[in-house]
């Protein structure tokens, strides 16, 4: 038994290592850090480049979105939290409003670029009755999942936070607590 725990202590202490050794590396070089809006519009980017070929070839071009946006969708609502985080935590308006007016820019910089290519995207998706269809039908279930999540009330704020506390109370008298 001693014998394994000096196994795992020394692995420990390996592991630990490294990961001193490459953080004190990594804090002492100079990489520039990427910031949340950053990274948001690195994805509107990547988006753009699978317009530009959905609109060549729509059906490939829808598979590809759906497959982008179930692979990153994760990462890019956590770069939209984390701008909207980013932001908000700046104490001076002034500067708080000029970030916002930075991760502005730099969020609608992509979209303003890609216009041409979604349209173009769009207008192909239009005309192909096999893409069209597999779009309708990926948007459809969204719009289901975020109606199952939030309720009709969902659409405002308000009635999203009314119909959450309705819920409540209809299950504290279901489930009353002991």
């Amino acid at each position: 038994m001693a014998r394994r725990a000096t196994w795992w202590t020394l692995l420990s202490v390996a592991v630990l290592g490294v990961v001193i050794v490459r953080g004190g590396a990594c804090g002492a070089c100079n990489a520039e850090r990427v910031e949340p809006d950053q990274r948001l519009a690195a994805h509107l980017d990547k988006l753009c480049e699978i317009a530009d070929d959905g609109a060549i070839d729509p059906r490939t071009g829808v598979r590809r979105m759906m497959k982008y946006y179930g692979d990153h969708g994760p990462d890019m609502l956590e770069a939209f939290g984390a701008t909207l985080v980013t932001i908000e935590r700046i104490d001076d308006d002034a500067a708080h409003d000029r970030r916002a007016r930075v991760a502005r820019d730099r969020i609608q910089q992509p979209l303003v670029a890609c216009q041409e290519t979604w349209q173009r995207f769009a207008d192909a998706v239009e005309h192909d009755p096999e893409a069209s269809a597999t779009l309708e039908r990926g948007v459809t279930r969204l719009g289901r999942t975020l109606e199952i999540l939030f309720g009709e009330e969902g659409r405002s704020l308000r009635g999203m936070l009314a119909g959450a506390l309705a819920r409540a109370r209809d299950a504290e008298q279901v489930h009353p607590r002991l």
